[in-house]
């Protein structure tokens, strides 16, 4: 879940005038945005619905560190968890709900560590996706597409001109569908749409990304529990 969608860092093209010489197809300049995509940290909030479940994440990378907050609406129930990493060690909070859903705790080990931070050595593979994405190193990963790559047509983004380059992505079934993604002049991205022609059962999403190379300085907890002993055997 937390893996689903939503972050990346793009530094390709130069200038709007340079676009196409820049990149002679829409596959080299893709590629070249994916090489330096570990570049810059950035700022970025993913809104996404599938099935009328709703996923909403706000999020922040860095070098050895980031943070995220992401809601789950799933009819009247909100799983909602805030994640921070901090070098090789992860830290959530999260409420009831998700502590269940999302981790799969008891619900009396949900009722104690509600709302408390709980932590978690990054290198346990079950607990990986947790903080997928939220490493500069990491967000060329979310930003994956398949071709056929094409060039689309130009738009304002927020008083950025912007151009799209169209690709495909597939879903758990095996189905593909439609990725535009928005590069501004300096070859950053600016929005990315998910199955921007969805219907109502399929998956749309759109991802926004702002303050391009600012600094990003998550701290730990002052205190926490370990994760890993409150986790369900299997």
């Amino acid at each position: 879940m937390v893996a689903a969608s939503f972050t990346t860092s793009v530094l390709g093209v130069t200038a709007v005038s340079g676009w196409a010489a820049a990149a002679s197809t829409a596959k080299s300049e893709y590629q070249a945005a994916l090489k330096a995509a570990a570049a810059q940290n950035v700022h970025y909030v993913s809104q996404a619905v599938e099935q009328g479940v709703g996923l909403k994440v706000i999020g922040d990378t860095g070098k050895t560190s980031g943070s995220v907050v992401l809601q789950v609406i799933n009819g009247s129930t909100t799983e909602s968890l805030k994640v921070i990493l901090v070098g090789s060690t992860g830290y959530l909070r999260g409420n009831d709900a998700a502590l269940q859903k999302v981790l799969g705790l008891t619900v009396a080990q949900s009722a104690t560590y509600t709302n408390k931070w709980l932590s978690f050595p990054t290198s346990n593979t079950s607990l990986a996706e947790l903080v997928s994405g939220l490493r500069d190193a990491d967000v060329a990963s979310e930003l994956e597409m398949t071709g056929p790559y094409t060039f689309g047509a130009a738009k304002t983004i927020d008083g950025q001109a912007t151009h799209a380059i169209n690709g495909t992505a597939a879903t758990s079934s095996g189905t593909k569908i439609h990725i535009v993604l928005y590069v501004n002049s300096s070859g950053r991205p600016v929005e990315e749409i998910t199955n921007p022609k969805a219907k109502s059962s399929s998956i749309q999403g759109t991802v926004t990304f702002s303050k391009w190379g600012e600094p990003t300085h998550p701290k730990a907890p002052a205190s926490s529990v370990a994760l890993v002993p409150l986790l369900p055997a299997a």
